[in-house]
């Protein structure tokens, strides 16, 4: 009996593995269902060893809008293993996006004591400094995830912003250039981007 235990534990873990990685797969090709659906079967085999499974679960809950649930996913992921910046990371932008913004700014400071190199959790931690009116520490952060990481676009388009609304405009100019010039356009916010370029033009040599 013991033996047939052992293999059949042994089947369990390789099974739940197995079904990690199909919904790793599905996360990649953009199938959050689907992904969700194997992340669920993976953790009912085996609970106690999914990390990656929670975690992946609680990023395909977030791009579905169940933030709530995501919360759950990532609390259980790290209950499992509190060493991964990556998930305090995403666990913020869930924060984030329920409004949630000091529960955010922990979630990034702790992404940023563990890896202080990531220059997303310095980006996401200027959004929500941005989000309660702290320009001055947000513009700070996006440098930071700029000297971290000099072809993270989106930074340059963020701080771009964060510069006009500061009354920076040439700074602005300067950043929302440097967003079409690392290819951030391709996002599909080019027009946009461009819009903003003409308008901070027309006020700094008064004409579009």
């Amino acid at each position: 009996m013991q033996i047939l235990h052992l293999k059949w534990t042994t089947l369990r873990s390789y099974l739940a593995c197995t079904l990690r990685e199909w919904g790793l797969t599905s996360l990649r090709r953009g199938d959050h269902e689907r992904a969700l659906r194997e992340f669920d079967r993976a953790i009912l085999l085996s609970p106690d060893s999914c990390f990656r499974a929670f975690a992946g679960r609680g990023f395909a809950r977030y791009k579905l809008g169940d933030y709530v649930s995501a919360l759950a996913d990532y609390d259980a992921a790290i209950a499992l293993n509190p060493h991964q910046a990556g998930v305090y990371v995403n666990r913020g932008l869930t924060h984030y996006a329920l409004g949630n913004f000091v529960d955010a700014l922990g979630d990034y400071n702790m992404a940023i004591y563990l890896r202080p190199d990531c220059a997303a959790a310095y980006n996401n931690r200027a959004l929500a400094d941005e989000a309660q009116g702290n320009l001055t520490g947000a513009i700070a952060d996006y440098t930071h995830a700029l000297a971290v990481d000099p072809t993270y676009a989106v930074a340059y388009s963020n701080r771009g912003y964060a510069r006009f609304d500061w009354g920076d405009l040439r700074g602005a100019l300067a950043d929302l250039q440097s967003y079409l010039r690392l290819g951030g356009g391709r996002s599909g916010d080019q027009a946009k981007i461009e819009a903003s370029i003409a308008q901070i033009r027309g006020r700094l040599y008064g004409s579009a």
